[in-house]
């Protein structure tokens, strides 16, 4: 399921929140030696990048968000508390398993916060209410059961950290340095970024990420994982990886190996999160539903569409001469749709990026 990344046009967007006044675009962002970088150089460069249309794509996009909050103010249109907790609540257990991180961590880490979040997720679901009509994405949704039925969030699952070392005796060394089961998410995680061999789940703190109940290649491992609770540490695993990790001064696995025959190393599992069996149900995948459907070309030229027919509408004044162009493009579109209205066969386009927050195909 796609989830939220951030990218240059968010960067940009919440820079130009946050220069509001002539005080706050002489915040200091970096010091280098007696030299201050500011909000204000940082605003300019990401302004100018790409010979400007950075900073285009980015005015465009606030002055659609603004529109779609307007047209969603008009048709009585709202994002309800619980609605957004739930999306968030989503988001918060795909950034774990998919960082290692959990929220306020991953948060802190992209230079977010959660109101930056719930802002830009509300204006998704604002568009998605405004471009999709209810009735159909319920039929989506039915329609669709048999894929949704793959994502780990509707079936019975864990998300789970794992240490690996090369001896069982090893792997009770940890254990027993886990406080024999009772270590929190982060002494894991800090044990197995200095302990574990496998080099892959180790820059993540030992996060392995997701296991769907049934679905697994391995019947032993998924076995251990569905019979802990949450927060819970496994006795020591047998384990063979697909590749041997380096050993780096570590002691040689147990057993022989061959070319023919994976070395066993061992790993112990902590349960991070448990999702317990349930219907698949439309309220918890409506953000895939979004995504799925806006991701598809007839929903895509409706998106499309909804957007230059609200930049069309609107009394649009760009003021600063830096953006002429954009308002140039917004004429343009103007007297495009009024040609279209008398002769559909002719008319240019109005300017056609997305609004940043704004629903994407997956």
């Amino acid at each position: 399921m796609r989830r939220y990344a951030p990218a240059i046009g968010t960067a940009i967007l919440v820079l130009l929140a946050a220069v509001g006044c002539g005080r706050e675009k002489e915040v200091a962002v970096a010091r280098v030696n007696n030299s201050a970088i500011t909000q204000r150089d940082l605003w300019r460069a990401l302004e100018t990048e790409r010979d400007g249309q950075a900073g285009r794509t980015t005015l465009d996009r606030l002055i659609v968000q603004e529109l779609i909050r307007q047209d969603a103010k008009e048709r009585g249109i709202e994002v309800t508390r619980p609605e957004l907790a739930r999306r968030i609540d989503a988001l918060k257990d795909y950034r774990l398993a998919y960082s290692g991180k959990d929220f306020d961590a991953w948060l802190k880490e992209t230079g977010q916060t959660e109101d930056d979040i719930a802002s830009r997720i509300s204006l998704q679901m604002l568009t998605a209410k405004l471009v999709l009509d209810d009735n159909d994405r319920q039929q989506y949704f039915e329609a669709r059961k048999a894929e949704l039925a793959e994502l780990p969030h509707n079936n019975e699952s864990v998300i789970f950290r794992h240490i690996v070392v090369a001896t069982k005796d090893e792997a009770d060394a940890v254990r027993r340095e886990l406080s024999a089961g009772e270590a929190s998410a982060a002494d894991f995680a800090k044990l197995a970024e200095t302990r574990s061999l496998d080099p892959v789940t180790r820059a993540r703190g030992g996060m392995a990420g997701w296991m769907i109940k049934g679905k697994s290649d391995d019947p032993e491992l998924e076995k251990v994982l569905f019979s802990l609770k949450e927060g819970e540490i496994s006795q020591p695993i047998p384990v063979n990886l697909p590749e041997a990790p380096e050993l780096e001064g570590q002691a040689k696995p147990e057993g022989a190996a061959s070319p023919q025959q994976l070395p066993q190393w061992w790993q112990i599992v902590k349960i991070e999160r448990s999702i317990p069996p349930h219907e698949i149900a439309y309220e918890d995948n409506e953000d895939v539903i979004e995504e799925w459907m806006l991701g598809e070309a007839q929903y895509q030229m409706q998106l499309q569409e909804f957007w230059n027919s609200l930049r069309a509408k609107a009394n649009i004044e760009i003021l600063a001469p830096r953006y002429e162009s954009l308002a140039e493009a917004y004429r343009a579109g103007r007297e495009a749709r009024e040609r279209r209205t008398a002769a559909p066969s002719t008319g240019a386009p109005m300017p056609q990026q997305a609004p940043e927050g704004s629903p994407t195909p997956p």
